[in-house]
């Protein structure tokens, strides 16, 4: 199935400035002193100035905080493995470090979620996705390389040469039918359906997938960035399950770590609401003109999945902001506007092209039930997202809301403005009983023993219409592109590599547009 990208640029110094990125996680940015508490800051009266604590779940306000095992620092290392001896309050507050440092601003001086802020965090200078796994399955380029955007859509941003040097597109992702795979603004589930995500001001919602030096060093050295050297690989090792590297802390080395984000467009980013976001500037696809433009946008959402030598079977953690949804036990009688959820909702009906229709319906109501998929595509000609009500089916449990205090504090009492105060760990999940890599079959589903917590983990902005599962449930099954049963060590990113391209490449066309087929895609890089 093939998916439809739509193309999202950082714009910023570094790596999203300066024609560079950030160095990987190998070398992480200084760490900056901490700022001292300062008045004019607060807004007070705005809910800039609230607590995280105040917004968060009633439950969540009132958990005690917990100490870690390792005490949480306030710096851009990243810890490249999880201590063996663990809990899951522990493993939370690895989580957390991780989510730390993988946020260290990049620029010197500055300083940990300053607001209003949109400069570039470590994770920034990771790779792309869509970098690394090229169209003609051609190898990528070095690492650190910005990548571009063509002259026709920065001209449409009203971006200008010298401006087009510090743009780096970042592809927003596809969740077809995996938890880190790239193509459009899309999530997981449904499957072969539209799944793009609107806010409650009709915001779209854009994700990208960006993965750690060690990984893209290893997809490199062992020509995987294409599906002929992913079957080559298994050719020359039939009896070996594929493995991507491990972090360890003697050698140090961070190993294979993926991301995936979500962001929210930000139509006022100069309301005082805002303060309470990592914002970035951006250029994207407007869903419905198909014109590129220049725009800023929120993150909501970060997913971290981290292979160690203690964890090979990975680390899942998964953060979101605080203000995205309430509860569904507490969605009843919420005053709140949420970020996608307003107590005000009214149902919304939308005249659909053809060909953006997906049922064969040329009207659509997009109603106030939470988490229901939409059933219209967005794209070229077609209607705009509109509000998609969520809520969380399962709240966060006590493990989570015991760290998050602890990071909170940790956070407010060097960079009491921190925009971090405001983003919480949902959960994260681990095995007890890791199997060792050598182990693993060469098939799927590949064995990940005793999961913790043993629960569904799901964030609403990530999986707002699959809340009831893990994400193991879907990564025992990753393959290698092109095949449904040769395992890539629980990474859907592999899945991404293409064909290496042979003869004359075909000039792109656009498919004559047709009832109930997704709308043609722009290709902007």
């Amino acid at each position: 199935m093939s998916s439809r990208p739509f193309l999202l640029a950082l714009l910023g110094p570094l790596a999203c400035g300066a024609g560079q990125e950030p160095a990987g996680p190998a070398t992480a940015p200084r760490e900056q002193p901490p700022k001292q508490a300062d008045a004019k800051a607060s807004d007070a009266g705005t809910p800039a100035a609230e607590a995280p604590d105040a917004k968060a779940t009633a439950a969540g306000a009132s958990a005690s905080a917990y100490q870690c095992a390792v005490p949480l620092q306030l710096n851009g290392t990243v810890p490249p493995d999880i201590y063996p001896h663990n809990n899951d309050r522990d493993a939370n507050c690895f989580g957390w470090q991780e989510f730390i440092a993988l946020n260290w601003p990049v620029a010197s001086g500055a300083g940990f979620g300053d607001p209003g802020d949109t400069g570039p965090v470590a994770w920034q200078g990771y790779m792309s996705s869509h970098q690394l796994f090229q169209p003609d399955g051609s190898a990528p380029p070095p690492w650190g390389t910005p990548p571009a955007i063509t002259p026709e859509c920065l001209a449409e941003a009203g971006l200008t040469a010298a401006a087009a040097r510090a743009v780096v597109p970042l592809t927003t992702s596809t969740k077809f039918s995996s938890e880190f795979e790239s193509g459009d603004g899309q999530q997981a589930a449904p499957r072969n359906a539209p799944a793009w995500l609107g806010d409650v001001r009709g915001n779209n919602v854009w994700y990208e997938v960006r993965v750690s030096e060690d990984e893209y060093d290893a997809i490199v050295q062992n020509q995987l960035y294409n599906r002929d050297g992913q079957a080559a690989y298994y050719q020359k090792n039939p009896s070996t399950a594929l493995a991507l590297p491990i972090g360890t802390f003697q050698p140090s080395a961070v190993g294979a770590l993926e991301l995936k984000a979500a962001w929210v467009e930000v139509p006022n980013p100069s309301d005082a609401q805002w303060n309470r976001y990592k914002l970035a500037q951006a250029v994207v696809v407007d869903p419905a003109t198909q014109k590129c433009q220049a725009l800023t946008i929120a993150l909501v959402g970060l997913h971290i999945i981290h292979k160690t030598e203690a964890q090979p079977t990975w680390v899942w953690a998964t953060f979101e902001h605080v203000d995205n949804a309430p509860d569904a036990a507490d969605a009843a009688t919420t005053q709140k506007v949420w970020n996608f959820y307003d107590p005000s909702c009214q149902p919304r009906t939308v005249q659909v092209p053809a060909a953006c229709q997906y049922k064969n319906q040329a009207t659509v109501t997009v109603g106030c039930d939470a988490n229901q998929p939409p059933q219209y595509w967005i794209g070229d000609g077609c209607p705009a997202p509109a509000p998609i009500r969520v809520t969380r089916l399962a709240p966060l449990d006590s493990d989570a809301q015991a760290v998050n205090q602890t990071a909170w504090s940790t956070i407010r009492a060097a960079y009491p403005d921190s925009v971090w105060l405001n983003y919480q760990v949902v959960a994260v999940q681990w095995s007890t009983n890791p199997p060792q890599q050598s182990s693993q079959p060469v098939g799927v589903p590949q064995v990940f023993n005793s999961p913790s917590p043993d629960s569904n983990l799901a964030n609403t902005v990530l999986e707002t219409y699959d809340q009831r599962s893990k994400c193991i449930d879907c990564h025992q099954y990753a393959t290698i592109s092109g095949s449904t049963t040769l395992p890539s060590d629980f990474s859907f990113a592999l899945q991404e590599a293409q064909p290496v391209a042979t003869g004359r490449p075909k000039p792109l066309k656009t498919a004559a547009a047709k009832a109930g087929y997704r709308p043609p895609r722009r290709i902007i890089q």
